[in-house]
């Protein structure tokens, strides 16, 4: 696995669950005595809220800013002795807003995303010290979805180019597919400081990686506080968020990462992530030449921010 492909994948673990959805509800209200009655001598309960989610709708619209910043030390090792020693910085900075024109069953299935910003530094570029703007950065296009297959074309209705179809589908991928947070919180009612283990069946749709990552061996979010807590319609859940994955016999990748995450809770939607750790992989090859060990390890900082409307336009068609 190439050292960029340790960013980018991370990036698209909490992407999965930035989706454009809205949603009305209200927190619970924690148990109180009845009126004419003395509250009980036991510790009070804990503040709790409750989780809702509604379906898609057309109009809904999301602007989403992610950053990412990876250093990188690369070693490599020949029969014990360094052979080569590098330091580099990887970073990616995108903000995009995008619609929902059409939807379905209560999932988007035609969009229209924009992206202001969509720019990267990383040590296989021309120039490594610096962003470079990537080809969708300032364009628009339209997205379609029918189940599991995407289509992405440009205002007037064309493919864009190979380099660009590629961006934009990969940042797309997971628009219009049903929200993972939803199915682990909503109608579910969670007080401050309750732990939530992750099953492992949504580990890795929470998540969002395609290719082998190592054992999830712990992925937990424990509700911190509300803010703020008499908010209306609803106030933000901030949970703490701890993820640790190992390495197995499919991947050599390491990963630690601790942080905050906060969650609507009328909608599941994601509103921010800060999450910061230490990510690392080894792998050792045997040659005629001798014993080749390849490790990278570096400390990364995640950050992303979404903000939800209504656009008075509900269906547009190029």
């Amino acid at each position: 696995m190439r050292p960029r492909i340790i960013a980018m994948t991370i990036v698209s673990t909490l992407l999965a669950s930035l989706q454009p959805r809205r949603a009305s509800a209200q927190p619970a209200d924690p148990s109180t005595a009845p009126a004419g009655q003395s509250a009980p001598t036991a510790a009070a309960p804990r503040q709790a809220v409750r989780f809702h989610q509604q379906a898609t709708r057309p109009g809904d619209q999301v602007t989403q800013r992610m950053s990412v910043n990876l250093g990188l030390t690369t070693r490599i090792t020949q029969s014990g002795q360094i052979a080569h020693e590098s330091q580099s910085t990887l970073r990616r900075q995108q903000d995009r807003v995008i619609e929902v024109l059409e939807a379905s069953d209560g999932s988007a299935t035609r969009a229209q995303a924009t992206f202001q910003i969509s720019r990267r530094q990383s040590p296989d570029s021309a120039r490594p010290d610096q962003f470079a703007s990537q080809p969708i950065e300032g364009k628009t296009y339209l997205m379609t979805r029918q189940e599991d297959k995407l289509q992405i074309t440009d205002l007037t209705g064309a493919t864009p180019p190979e380099e660009e179809l590629r961006l934009a589908a990969e940042s797309l991928e997971n628009v219009g597919k049903p929200n993972p947070l939803a199915s682990l919180l909503a109608a579910r009612q969670v007080a401050i400081g309750e732990r939530i283990l992750v099953p492992r069946e949504l580990v890795q749709q929470l998540l969002g990686f395609d290719d082998p990552i190592g054992a999830v061996r712990r992925f937990e979010l424990t509700l911190l506080r509300v803010e703020p807590p008499g908010a209306v319609p609803a106030p933000l859940a901030v949970f703490g968020a701890a993820i640790a994955v190992v390495p197995n016999n499919d991947s050599p990748l390491s990963i630690e990462l601790a942080g905050e995450i906060g969650v609507e809770t009328d909608s599941c939607r994601l509103a921010f992530v800060t999450l910061t750790g230490p990510v690392q992989l080894s792998s050792i090859e045997r040659t005629a030449g001798g014993i080749y060990q390849y490790s990278a390890g570096g400390e990364l900082e995640l950050g992303i921010r979404s903000e939800y409307g209504r656009t008075e336009v509900a269906s547009r068609r190029p």
